[in-house]
């Protein structure tokens, strides 16, 4: 139980310190690298329910594999990667509808 709690405060730290130094670095970089270095803070998310399986959410799983393959369409194409960006927009809000229409 002390691994866990341990690989699960060292999952939040190295969340937190990539959001400090991606803030740093946007500073200067392309502007372009910013929605990058967030969609980089979703996947972090995500990945912790490798590390606590009560943080497992299935649409969120679903939506790993996509962010994980597409978002480097930066470097190459930024046309794609608005397309990337406004397709996961809109699952995520589709799901958060879904989930609130369930919840009442």
């Amino acid at each position: 139980m002390k691994e866990s709690n341990q690989a699960k405060k060292e999952a939040l730290f190295d969340l937190a310190i990539y959001l400090i130094a991606s803030a740093r670095d946007c500073l200067e970089e392309p502007l372009i690298y910013g929605p990058l270095r967030m969609i980089i803070g979703v996947e972090k998310i995500i990945e912790m329910s490798d590390i606590d399986f009560s943080l497992r959410d299935a649409f969120l799983e679903a939506k790993r594999d996509a962010i994980s393959k597409e978002t480097f369409a930066v470097m190459s194409d930024r046309e794609k990667f608005r397309k990337v960006l406004d397709d996961l927009l809109l699952a995520f809000s589709d799901e958060m509808r879904s989930r609130l229409g369930s919840s009442n």
